[in-house]
């Protein structure tokens, strides 16, 4: 199994209900969900776990706001996720993603808090070792997005994929069979967080030579220091994240992009799958074959929202 699929042992959650912490004590030993029963008698709702232990009762109302928050070491807490339960319907929350979890200082600082380990191979030497991430609010969503589909053979070269719908030009590109998906892979997990990702001109279209074609950038223009200005910054030294690139003129792709987990770690549409390995960090590590390339730039989303 790559990456683990279960909580660090010993953490805490808390489950607040209409803003009223109604489980304060909730330690993931295991994989057991938790079942919490809300019934409505005389104006109150009452809560139990599991039918039997009754915990405080909260104002009936049509519909009640659930919150899973988790507890830093420090105190801290931070919402994982908030829904809202109607009456009648019952709802399954995930507490925790199955690779990164969140540092929980409000001062942005790196907390003492247990932080998630993630495998990735080391290809050339054929290992498999760990690192462990730290990550901020918008470089997080965008590592989520990209390591659900770690394994994933839905940008694999010798299929066609067609890109999700440009949010601006309501437009999709189609990548066809035998070619590499790199590029089309960090487009659509920018894309399906919300981030609007600027297409560029490749061309004019073939029967209507007036009008020109666009699509998502190139691991070539990822590469380019000129290029993507508006919303990404351009840095010397990775941080997760980021958008990690180089340019190489292959005679079938214009170089190698993909996600930066953490310095020396990549999540990347190979030709096969998406890996999680040391794939533009290779020279660097020591574990590069004459054909390997480094990232040569690491572009960092400028804005704390999706735009």
């Amino acid at each position: 199994m790559r990456g683990t699929k279960t909580p660090p042992k010993g953490v805490k959650f808390q489950l607040p209900v209409d803003g009223l912490v109604i489980d304060d004590n909730i330690i993931q030993n295991d994989d057991k969900p938790r079942i919490y029963s809300l019934i409505s008698a005389k104006g109150q709702t009452e809560i139990t776990l599991s039918g039997t232990k009754k915990l405080p009762s909260v104002k009936t109302r049509d519909s009640h706001d659930v919150t899973v928050q988790i507890v830093g070491a420090s105190g801290a807490t931070k919402a994982m996720h908030t829904t809202t339960l109607t009456e009648g319907k019952s709802l399954s929350i995930v507490a925790v993603s199955p690779w990164v979890k969140v540092p929980l200082s409000t001062s942005g600082a790196v907390s003492n808090d247990t932080f998630y380990e993630v495998e990735y191979g080391v290809k050339r030497r054929n290992q498999t070792r760990t690192v462990k991430v730290v990550i901020q609010d918008m470089p997080r969503r965008i590592l989520m997005e990209a390591l659900s589909h770690r394994g994933s053979t839905v940008w694999a070269g010798g299929i066609s994929k067609k890109s999700l719908p440009h949010p601006t030009l309501k437009e999709t590109v189609e990548f066809p069979a035998e070619t590499n998906k790199c590029n089309l892979f960090v487009y659509d997990v920018l894309t399906s967080i919300g981030i609007n990702v600027a297409w560029i001109e490749h061309g004019k279209a073939k029967f209507l030579p007036w009008m020109i074609k666009v699509s998502p950038p190139l691991a070539g223009e990822w590469a380019d220091n000129e290029r993507l200005l508006a919303s990404w910054k351009v840095e010397s030294s990775p941080l997760p994240g980021d958008i990690g690139a180089y340019a190489v003129t292959y005679s079938n792709a214009s170089g190698h992009v993909g996600f930066v987990l953490t310095n020396g770690v990549c999540i990347s549409a190979g030709w096969d799958k998406i890996e999680v390995n040391d794939a533009g960090f290779r020279n660097a590590s020591g574990n590069a074959v004459p054909d390997d390339h480094d990232f040569t730039i690491f572009r960092r989303y400028k804005h704390s929202t999706p735009r």
